[in-house]
């Protein structure tokens, strides 16, 4: 099968993809010329009795629960169907800032829809691709032939609708995903029309085996180029790394040291020392030591990395890189005895485990799920699909589990997505639980039914035009909604 490349972007009702639902995603796809090959998709997903939305993510994109619910489809329906698209053989799933945005949303709906949450990433020769460090390569490496806008704080701004106004890629309207998966493929367009062989490079090196002789941790004194937000400054975001080694309980993880900065301060230093510096948040004005210059780079999540010779000397002076003296720093970093070790260390800690989460959030805390269980999952999709979900229940929630967390996940499919197989009795528990989830919601941060409070008295002090108002007069009838639900009887 030809390789092609599904292009797609979300609207979330809020920012927190362990949380947080979709409430839109469209999707288009190309060949690897960016010539589109089908129709685009453009999908709905209503929102389960068990969350509210965050109402600033609302006022963003301009959808309520209500238009949703018109227009959308069941999470599962929505996720069979997106799944469907992103699994076929030899794709590329593309998106703009989706690897730390939009993926993750996807995960988790495959998750709490126990489906594989990663498979359609690399089985069949799949992979996915992200756009924004594309444009930040561009910036940084090669600047002429774009406009680049500017945020108040004087860093380049790589917003997707300033980009795309700035370079007249047509984006008629921000914050709504089909015009956002076309701004972003014009924007794909123009830089593999003027820089090819950047984006080239940065597409053949989008799967971590790819990137694997690049980084060669056998190497000495091995300088690469490293591109990513964590580096954003007035002059770009790229600075020039040694691979320092793979995190031991992660090898996607690789560690490295940005090289514009002196080891000295950090030789003498202890493996908990250097975590603490790493991990404790630095009140504004504090004293003391710095934090200590390395981050971690996911090889499985398409980083920017390129030979030191990218960097030309125009490139190098507009990013402020000593070349000359960021190789003196990797001499004095490899002759301090142990010191790369402690610095990969660092990144040592402590994750949750499954026990102590809610099975809903412990997509990375419980691994992948036993052989056994991945089998009893696919039949249990095969008789909800062929049977029914009356069928799937009565069989499927009787089976035991080596994973503890798939009974509490299908049973909180079944109640979403099909409330008609649910007992009295578990009509009342679920009702139970979508009272405590959206009165006291377990993610720090989540919207509860607390804060649709405010929603009045935001709304009597909107002028009469304000878009916002609708939406928010929208939000309060959604939460009546959702008290009738919880208190029905």
């Amino acid at each position: 099968m030809p390789a092609t490349m599904l292009w797609y972007d979300l609207e979330t009702f809020g920012r927190d993809p362990q949380h947080d639902r979709i409430a839109q995603c469209a999707l288009i796809r190309t060949n690897e010329a960016l010539e589109e090959i089908a129709d685009p998709i453009v999908l709905y997903c209503r929102l389960p009795p068990d969350y509210l939305p965050d109402p600033e993510a609302c006022y963003i994109h301009g959808i309520t629960p209500q238009e949703a619910e018109r227009k959308g489809i069941s999470e599962y329906e929505f996720a069979l169907r997106i799944m469907h698209e992103m699994a076929v053989p030899n794709t590329t799933v593309v998106g703009y800032n989706s690897i730390q945005f939009d993926d993750e949303f996807i995960r988790r709906l495959f998750y709490r829809n126990l489906l594989d949450p990663y498979v359609r990433e690399w089985k069949n020769d799949n992979s996915r691709w992200d756009i924004i460090n594309l444009m930040r390569a561009v910036h940084d490496l090669k600047h002429e032939g774009f406009e680049w806008p500017v945020n108040g704080d004087g860093n380049p701004s790589f917003r997707l609708e300033e980009l795309a106004k700035a370079n007249n890629i047509a984006h008629e309207t921000a914050h709504d995903a089909l015009f956002d998966v076309r701004a972003t493929i014009g924007l794909a367009k123009k830089v593999q029309h003027t820089y090819p062989r950047l984006y080239e490079w940065y597409y053949h090196h989008r799967r971590r085996e790819n990137l694997a002789p690049l980084v060669n941790l056998s190497l000495r004194e091995h300088m690469l180029v490293h591109t990513s937000q964590l580096y954003t400054r007035p002059n770009g975001c790229t600075t020039v790394i040694a691979p320092l080694g793979l995190v031991e309980a992660d090898r996607h993880a690789l560690v490295a040291y940005d090289l514009r900065f002196k080891p000295e301060p950090f030789a003498q230093m202890s493996e908990d020392e250097l975590r603490d510096l790493l991990f404790t948040e630095r009140l504004e004005g504090a004293t003391g030591p710095q934090r200590p210059p390395i981050t971690m780079i996911r090889l499985n999540s398409c980083p920017y990395l390129a030979p030191v010779k990218a960097l030309t000397k125009d490139s190098s002076k507009r990013l402020g890189i000593d070349i000359e003296q960021c190789r003196q720093n990797l001499r004095e970093l490899e002759a301090v005895p142990g010191l790369k070790e402690r610095l990969i260390a660092a990144y040592r800690h402590e994750k949750k485990t499954s026990e102590e989460l809610d099975p809903e959030y412990a997509l990375y805390g419980g691994g992948f799920y036993p052989d056994e269980d991945r089998k009893e999952l696919e039949r249990f999709h095969e008789v909800l699909r062929e049977q029914g979900p009356h069928a799937a229940k009565n069989e499927f929630l009787r089976i035991t589990y080596r994973d503890q967390r798939i009974p509490t996940l299908m049973g909180r499919l079944l109640a979403r997505n099909f409330p008609e197989t649910l007992t009295a009795e578990q009509h009342v528990s679920w009702r139970k639980h979508a009272s405590g989830w959206v009165q006291l919601p377990l993610e720090k941060g989540a919207t509860a039914l607390a804060d649709y409070a405010q929603l009045e008295a935001q709304i009597a002090q909107m002028r009469e035009d304000d878009p916002r108002k609708p939406i928010a007069r929208a939000l309060l009838d959604w939460k009546a909604h959702i008290e009738d639900f919880i208190r029905e009887r």
